[in-house]
């Protein structure tokens, strides 16, 4: 078997210059696909400050508990989310060949995958909310373990209507529908706070449930969103349709599946891992559990800014998939720099003000404005949201390489610049060097510059491209088995070309690969080591 190739034309073009008018045409283009992907992880960003404000009401402690178990309910939902990454990436693919009935099969594997290990991961989370509250909140407050294990119980019991509501979001989204999941985000999180109001401070005859109301509140709302997603799906009023078939899995496409979400996944394991970690420094250290209520407002408040990134990251998923499906990949790695540009430029417009008004912030959360909060808190922002916009850039990248199937790097970077060097650097600088809370907080902002650097330098590379051309049917059928020479001039002079065309679909079968096209087709046979027009 011969190693994958890249495209001779894709190398080639990387020395060719693109004119202002071209980048700027795609710059607003990538702005104009992401800007509803934005709003919709603003809006959900807001709601989740909206609960960490409300919860604010009721103490300091309770905040520290929904940050607690916020923390923990992650570490176990990463895995599931898993499905969402890998299912927007064969989508989008989908979607690029031009292909309607391979997004209808990739969203089915997707539903039955994402049921399966939610239902799993729910009995796992139910057994480990304990230990892990007791883990994370060490030296801190007994009663944020008690509070924050009444939220996580319906959490987790709810586990399959959040994950399906993710996942369908990340369907819509990878096909190029970024409108939709922004008005059902929309009205969710309406329901979301109104139910988060009454069941957390009661109403009528329903009892006020404190931290518990929140966590009750938000699983209602996700149910509500699958239901309708469903219909939307079934009854064909979306470009994402359910046609007729089985929901029975299908192993190579869970394969091709888990293969790019598995990464995504535990990267988002060791970085919520991490944090978990970190949690359980800083409640160690002279600030408490100040500190990590401290990192509940702050991961609260750079989800404002986060969001815009994130939303970049999904958006360059899509559009990279999406070329790479069709097989333009210099217009792929073009959509991917601009994307990577545009986050840089607005996370740094919006971390600003949170640096300027950090007191004010930590003080809105915390009515009471408990001075060791106030310091702490403070401190945080003041030296992590100077780096933020270096996330940007490995998000962004993250989410580009993930739309070629090349989710690995992320993990690599993950493991590394989070799990590592920044939990090791913290505890280090926290304890033995003796700067306590101080050190927490240089060494996150340590990790951020690390990882930037390293997700910069991979997207710059080729690597990806060979990721991208290993997952294709195309290549598992028939170029495998031809030399690098004859791959790359099938690739540049055939499947490129014939896909640039607007309505071009290719179907591969074992004895050739047909172009079906709205005015001929275009078939070619291949044998003894070489590809042939017929």
């Amino acid at each position: 078997m011969t190693s994958t190739p890249l495209v001779t034309a894709a190398e080639s073009s990387r020395t060719e210059p693109v004119s202002w008018s071209k980048r700027k045409a795609l710059l607003l283009e990538v702005w104009k696909l992401a800007l509803p992907v934005i709003l919709t992880n603003l809006l959900q960003s807001l709601v989740d400050t909206i609960d960490v404000f409300m919860v604010g009401r009721l103490g300091p402690i309770a905040i520290a508990a929904v940050g607690l178990s916020s923390a923990i309910r992650m570490l176990v939902l990463v895995m599931l989310l898993s499905v969402a990454a890998g299912a927007m990436t064969m989508i989008a693919q989908a979607k690029g060949a031009r292909d309607p009935a391979r997004m209808s099969f990739v969203t089915r594997q997707a539903i039955s995958s994402g049921v399966l290990i939610s239902l799993v991961l729910t009995v796992l989370g139910l057994l480990l909310a304990r230990p892990l509250l007791s883990l994370v909140n060490s030296g801190g407050e007994p009663e944020a373990v008690a509070l924050g294990l009444s939220y996580l119980r319906i959490i987790f019991l709810g586990t399959p209507f959040l994950v399906l509501n993710m996942v369908f979001n990340r369907l819509m989204q990878g096909a190029g529908d970024m409108v939709t999941p922004l008005i059902l985000t929309g009205s969710l999180n309406v329901l979301n706070v109104l139910l988060n109001f009454v069941l957390m401070f009661g109403m009528g005859p329903i009892p006020a449930m404190g931290v518990a109301g929140a966590a009750l509140g938000t699983v209602i709302a996700r149910g509500t969103g699958v239901a309708v997603v469903f219909f939307l799906f079934y009854a064909g009023k979306h470009e994402v349709k359910i046609l007729p078939g089985s929901y029975r899995p299908d192993w190579q496409l869970f394969k091709d599946i888990f293969e790019i979400g598995v990464p995504s996944g535990v990267q988002g394991l060791f970085r919520n891992g991490s944090r978990l970690l970190v949690l359980g420094i800083i409640t160690s250290t002279e600030v408490g559990t100040y500190g990590a209520a401290a990192l509940a407002i702050g991961f609260q408040v750079e989800a404002l800014v986060f969001m815009p990134g994130l939303a970049l990251n999904v958006a360059a998923t899509s559009l990279v998939g999406q070329a790479l499906g069709r097989w333009q990949p210099d217009e792929a790695r073009l959509r991917g720099n601009m994307a990577i540009w545009l986050g840089l430029g607005v996370m740094a417009v919006l971390a600003l003000p949170i640096i300027i008004f950090a007191p004010a912030i930590i003080r809105l959360f915390d009515p009471s404005s408990h001075p060791v909060l106030l310091a702490t808190g403070t401190t945080y922002f003041r030296i992590n949201t100077v780096v933020l916009p270096l996330s940007a850039l490995a998000m962004v990248a993250n989410g580009a390489l993930r739309g070629a199937g090349d989710s690995v790097p992320g993990l690599i970077s993950t493991m590394v610049t989070r799990a590592l060097v920044a939990v090791s650097l913290a505890w280090v600088l926290a304890f033995p060097v003796g700067m306590g809370s101080l050190g927490v907080w240089i060494a996150l902002a340590v990790g951020v510059v690390l990882e930037a650097i390293y997700m910069g330098w991979r997207w710059r590379g080729n690597a990806w491209l060979r990721v991208a051309l290993g997952k294709t049917e195309l290549y598992r059928t028939h170029l495998r088995h031809l030399p690098d020479s004859a791959q790359q001039r099938y690739l540049a002079e055939v499947r490129g070309p014939l896909m640039a065309q607007a309505g071009t679909r290719e179907v591969v079968s074992e004895s050739a690969v047909v172009y079906l096209q709205p005015e001929q087709e275009v078939r070619v046979s291949f044998g003894d080591g070489r590809w042939q027009l017929v």
